[in-house]
């Protein structure tokens, strides 16, 4: 493992003349501007051309990354949906109220699929919740896998 200064390599490398200035030093390169403008006689290019199959691994990393943070909010809400209704939570409370309304409109597709079984003084077995919670996963793999085919990294023919 060596530590590397391009400093110090410019003071051991003869090819360059001594009076060329640390590149963050240098006047012609401006605060935002990228160093690939001017960059010095007898160095290499540090900013390297846009590749763009990173640019789509960028885009596919985003996608599946949005997807899945909208699965974890719908998954969270629709599970705290089955447990209150397991519990049979005060409907008349804020919290509870508004959950169950909000997750109604994400749950009552599947309502009428199977019956929700009571389990006593209030308590619901809510099978249509558990339901709806595996179609949305499922819906969000499948836009992960679609994200991961439409960004793919470009094929190059090679010689």
């Amino acid at each position: 493992m060596s530590n590397y200064d391009p400093r110090y390599q410019q003071a051991d490398d003869p090819t360059l003349p001594a009076s060329t200035p640390y590149p963050a030093q240098q006047e012609n390169v401006r605060a935002g501007e990228p160093y690939a403008q001017n960059p010095p006689a007898g160095r290499a290019n540090p900013v390297p051309p846009e590749n763009p199959n990173v640019r789509r691994a960028n885009e596919r990393y985003w996608a599946t990354a949005i997807i899945s943070f909208l699965l974890c909010v719908l998954e969270i809400i629709l599970a705290l949906r089955f447990v209150f209704r397991l519990l049979a939570a005060n409907p008349y409370s804020a919290f509870v109220a508004a959950l169950y309304s909000f997750s109604y409109i994400f749950a009552a597709p599947f309502t009428d699929i199977f019956a929700n079984p009571a389990l006593g003084r209030g308590s619901v077995f809510e099978v249509s919740t558990l339901v709806a919670m595996l179609i949305y996963a499922l819906i969000a793999w499948g836009l992960v896998a679609l994200a991961r085919i439409v960004f793919a990294p470009a094929l190059t023919s090679r010689p």
